[in-house]
């Protein structure tokens, strides 16, 4: 996005304010949203991610109200919610949609501060929603942001990454890790985030996007994890963590093991969960040649790692699927590729390519012809530069 549609974007958020509420907001704020350059289910299982914070995100025009009105609008979403804060439920519901994020966030708020005041909220943003760069947890680290800026209460950016999570996982139900609220909360420019997510604690890793391209490819798949196996491979994990408790060794995480524990555990587990904790173990190996390659500005060889990332995920967690393949496989045929996977949890979404510079265009025009020949869509691609953290406008 450039600056000018960045502004178009802000001054049609602020518009609708005007429009919904008879008055303008009374601040913005940003926060980006997330590509995962390798690590993926890695964080939900003690192990480490490789996310880069991006330059496109969710805004937020915000006032603090007197009563305990709440208001909802989004310029990207039809739905929109206007309640009071009794009516706001202890979880999420399906009939809010979009608006549990936010929701939660609140209801978060006033759990740990006793603070109930109503906002009017308007939220704009120009990540594509259910495809893999973490809109979920934009939408819920810059309402976090604006909560704490209104009630001023101080939260460094980690305490608003850990509010927000427990927002997916206890108010939405969605048993993911830390990783995309870590990566919008904590972001850097010029560097990715190597995460820990055990600890949880994490280093900042440089990222030369003068000698790499990152190239997002949308599938337009859409995909909804409440409706995918998501937290079924979240269970498996946990079996396959406990068997190797119960058969070799006591571990924290299931990514604290390695393919020796593993094969010694492999008589005690079928086939599906030797494969699942097989792609957790091997994914940790890709995460430490990715931070490897990366200082040493080795862009082929975080390629590589890419590659068989996307092999791991496909053939042993089974989250890939066709158009993923396929959209894949066709990057990695053009010249200047250095590799590629799915990002986010998969079933659908994005993809990324890593692409010399200057390439990236030409990539997008071959990969989307193999890509509508194959499925009659138009494929959206878009290069993104490494983001900020939140911040107020």
């Amino acid at each position: 996005m450039t600056g000018t549609e960045r502004q178009q974007l802000l001054d049609a958020i602020r518009a609708r304010f005007l429009r919904e509420f008879g008055a303008a907001p009374a601040r913005m704020f940003f926060a980006p949203g997330r590509i995962n350059l390798v690590g993926a289910h890695l964080d939900y299982n003690g192990g480490d991610v490789l996310p880069m914070a991006v330059d496109r995100g969710v805004y937020v025009a915000a006032t603090m109200r007197d009563d305990d009105r709440i208001r909802l609008v989004s310029l990207d979403q039809k739905s929109a919610h206007d309640l009071t804060a009794g009516k706001v439920p202890p979880r999420g519901e399906p009939s809010y949609g979009w608006a549990n994020y936010p929701l939660g966030v609140w209801h978060g708020f006033r759990s740990r501060t006793g603070r109930a005041r109503g906002f009017d909220l308007v939220y704009g943003g120009d990540l594509p929603m259910a495809s893999g760069l973490s809109s979920s947890a934009a939408i819920e680290v810059v309402t976090a942001l604006a909560f704490d800026a209104f009630y001023k209460t101080g939260y460094d950016r980690q305490q608003l990454a850990l509010l927000a999570h427990r927002v997916e996982n206890g108010y939405v139900g969605l048993r993911c890790g830390i990783m995309d609220q870590f990566a919008s909360a904590l972001g850097k420019p010029g560097h990715v985030l190597w995460l820990h997510c055990a600890g949880p604690r994490y280093e900042h890793v440089p990222f030369d996007g003068s000698r790499c391209e990152v190239l997002v490819m949308d599938t337009k798949k859409p995909r909804s994890l409440s409706k995918t196996h998501f937290n079924d491979r979240v269970a498996q994990c946990a079996t396959a963590h406990e068997t190797l408790r119960n058969h070799v060794r006591d571990l924290p995480h299931l990514a604290d093991y390695d393919l020796a524990d593993l094969e010694a555990a492999s008589s005690a587990m079928d086939e599906v969960l030797f494969r699942r904790a097989r792609h957790v173990i091997t994914e940790m190996g890709r995460i430490q040649k990715g931070v490897v390659a990366l200082r040493a500005g080795d862009y082929a060889e975080l390629g590589r790692q890419l590659d068989a990332s996307h092999r791991s995920t496909a053939v042993d967690y089974e989250v890939s699927c066709r158009e993923l393949d396929v959209i894949t496989d066709a990057a990695r045929a053009q010249k200047g590729v250095f590799g590629a996977r799915l990002t986010g949890a998969g079933f659908g979404g994005c993809a990324i390519a890593l692409v010399e510079p200057g390439l990236g265009m030409r990539v997008a025009e071959q990969v989307g012809k193999v890509f509508a020949r194959e499925f009659g869509v138009n494929a959206g691609f878009d290069l993104l530069r490494v983001g900020t953290g939140p911040v107020e406008l």
